[in-house]
């Protein structure tokens, strides 16, 4: 198959609207506790007894004064259910690390990639699917191009090449995921300009669709 063939839907895909729901329970563990963490969740769930959030949502938070709500409430969005293991517990010990470098980066060109993830990988917990939607919601760039969430999902999507336009980022696993993904970029970004859509859209379709489609025979 090629994207080219979905380009209509891709460029009315609603990214803004992307929205998960979370329940307080998920996380009344860390809410309990004392903390910029737990003050931050108990700022994003209020009185409710779950929170719904949207990327327009981390979009706004993300430039206000206030990256701790704007990690944990990315942290939410993107895992609903919870993080695996002991995740959550480690950024938060971390949390103070993470919210420097992330304001360091908001809004501004990372020049050299590895070099700066080497920043990332002191912070215990971290992963570069949980880093790069950080990234996207604070606009950073790197090599240049504006930086997309890459997931195991869409690293799956790759490997399977489901998509002709995506061959030059079929090696894409999850060992090699942090090194290639400049390369990611790059080849996600091409693809947006030569099918006059926004690359932000074509990760979501691929996250939403790329598993999921099958050509008629």
């Amino acid at each position: 198959m090629r994207l080219s063939e979905f380009s209509a839907l891709i460029a009315n895909m609603p990214v803004s609207f992307q929205a998960f729901t979370s329940k307080r329970s998920t996380w009344a563990k860390y809410t309990r506790a004392d903390g910029n963490a737990a003050d931050a969740l108990r700022s994003i769930f209020g009185d409710s007894e779950e929170v719904t959030l949207s990327r327009n949502d981390l979009y706004r938070l993300a430039m206000g004064p206030d990256m701790a709500r704007f990690v944990m409430a990315t942290i939410i969005w993107g895992y609903p259910r919870g993080m695996r293991g002991n995740n959550v517990r480690k950024l938060i010990a971390d949390l103070g690390q993470l919210t420097n470098l992330l304001t360091a980066v908001r809004e501004q060109l990372i020049p050299d990639w590895n070099a700066h993830y080497k920043e990332v990988r002191a912070i215990a917990g971290m992963g570069l699917s949980t880093y790069t939607k950080f990234l996207t919601f604070l606009s950073a760039q790197v090599d240049g191009y504006s930086t997309l969430i890459l997931d195991d999902r869409i690293v799956r999507v790759a490997n399977k090449e489901v998509f002709e336009e995506l061959a030059p980022i079929r090696h894409l696993s999850t060992h090699n995921a942090v090194r290639a993904y400049p390369q990611y970029l790059s080849c996600v970004h091409g693809l947006a300009n030569r099918l006059a859509v926004s690359a932000e859209k074509i990760e979501f379709f691929l996250f939403e669709f790329g598993l999921n489609l099958k050509p008629p025979i």
